[in-house]
């Protein structure tokens, strides 16, 4: 009966602990991810005058980056909804500088970084 228990205890530890291991890898790349995309989020902000292939450059960049960020935060309701308003506005982003909105795309990138700065603060390492 020991025995058994033991075997039971030794297997859900050998379970648990990638789990959690995997939980610091996810929050690591969300915060390297984050990081990236609020540069980008930053520059776009910028009143220099971009070109069209720029623009579209860019916002294909940070659309990958809010999926994998997106992607990453499943587990965590509060990072799962920031990154929800993250990818919205870098959609609205993205579309406004296909359009040659240059405003329109400074604008959603300015409503973007309250939601970059929270997975920012959330993936953190202690």
């Amino acid at each position: 009966m020991f025995m058994k228990r033991a075997t039971y205890w030794l297997l859900a530890l050998v379970i648990a602990v990638p789990l959690f291991a995997q939980s610091a890898t996810k929050k690591a790349r969300v915060n390297a991810d984050v990081a990236r995309l609020a540069s980008l989020l930053h520059d776009v902000q910028s009143t220099a005058t971009v070109q069209a292939g720029a623009w579209k450059t860019i916002g294909n960049e940070a659309n990958v980056l809010t999926n994998r960020i997106y992607a990453n935060t499943a587990g965590s309701p509060e990072a799962r909804a920031a990154a929800r308003d993250l990818r919205l506005h870098v959609r609205e982003m993205r579309n406004a500088a296909l359009k040659g909105d240059a405003a329109g795309a400074r604008d959603h990138a300015k409503q973007a970084m309250p939601a970059a700065w929270k997975l920012i603060e959330w993936s953190t390492p202690a």
